[in-house]
């Protein structure tokens, strides 16, 4: 009778403990979704920025290139579903984001056109979304990871077969816009 009770116990305990491993485990899902979600957003707003942006500085193709090339392999990364990868191809986005900024600041044409200005601003809002995203992300993951590795929940995890996750570290790139100028603010106040 009392090698049933234990074993009745145990069953409870290892239930619980792997419940709460996969529930931890679909936020860590949930939180990656909400930062793929705005990683697309941001590809689609830096396509339709280089668009609007291209014919008037042709003879500086080689930002654009850069751009694209970074926007290109981005959007493999995230199709992959690869979290090292795209944690690359985001910092080579963000990498050239910067630049192409910096140059469209001392480009008054540039700086002043509404619809450029507007996709400006609509990238800024989509900065902002991701790091809500890799905050959640990255909170969920914290948890969960600390979940796999303590004790008596990493017994469960190893046998299950449950990984820690690494974190999504990419600094952002925060776009100001004023009515004269674009200015970039390399947001270390994000981090």
């Amino acid at each position: 009778m009392e090698f049933i009770l234990i074993l009745a116990v145990l069953a409870i305990v290892y239930v619980y403990i792997h419940n709460g491993l996969v529930s931890s485990k679909l936020k860590v899902d949930e939180g990656w979704s909400g930062i793929t979600f705005q990683l697309k957003r941001r590809h689609a707003l830096v396509h339709n920025l280089v668009e609007a942006v291209q014919s008037a500085i042709n003879q500086e193709m080689s930002i654009i290139d850069t751009i694209v090339d970074a926007r290109t392999k981005a959007l493999s990364a995230v199709a992959q579903n690869n979290h090292a990868k795209v944690t690359e191809a985001e910092a080579d986005l963000s990498n050239a984001l910067r630049a192409f900024i910096a140059h469209t600041e001392n480009r008054p044409e540039l700086a002043s056109s509404a619809t450029i200005g507007k996709l400006q601003s609509l990238l800024e809002d989509t900065e902002d979304q991701i790091y809500a995203a890799r905050r959640l992300y990255n909170g969920n993951a914290q948890t969960y990871n600390g979940k796999v590795l303590r004790i008596p929940w990493n017994f469960i995890a190893l046998i299950k077969g449950f990984k820690t996750v690494h974190r999504y570290e990419v600094d952002p790139v925060e776009i100001k816009i004023t009515s004269r100028k674009v200015g970039l603010n390399l947001a270390a106040s994000k981090a």
